[in-house]
């Protein structure tokens, strides 16, 4: 579950199960490549500090923090946000559409 403010849900992926964004019925595929995805990405920020490319002030929370991101994208935590439906829907369909008219 995701402990985000008053909000918590997770759109749980099965056959019959699927989340739709912008009208285009979101594949687990494309569900699995986009929580791929983010984590990727959240592993790409800890590499950055560790190399010091990047300065943060606290090398080791920062990293402990990024750690939890990925693990919580693996897990589907984030499958709710606007962005992450975005992402998927563009792995999926190749178009990014606007969040926002």
């Amino acid at each position: 579950m995701i402990k985000t403010g008053f909000y918590k849900m997770k759109i749980l992926i099965g056959v019959d199960n699927m989340a739709r964004f912008t009208g285009v019925e979101l594949s687990a595929e494309s569900i699995q490549k986009a929580r791929e995805w983010f984590a990727d990405n959240a592993q790409g920020c800890i590499n950055e500090v560790v190399s010091g490319e990047v300065k943060v002030n606290d090398i080791e929370s920062y990293i402990q923090w990024r750690k939890e991101s990925i693990a919580e994208a693996l897990d589907g935590c984030y499958d709710y946000t606007l962005a992450f439906l975005q992402k998927a829907h563009t792995i999926q369909t190749g178009e990014c559409v606007a969040l926002l008219p």
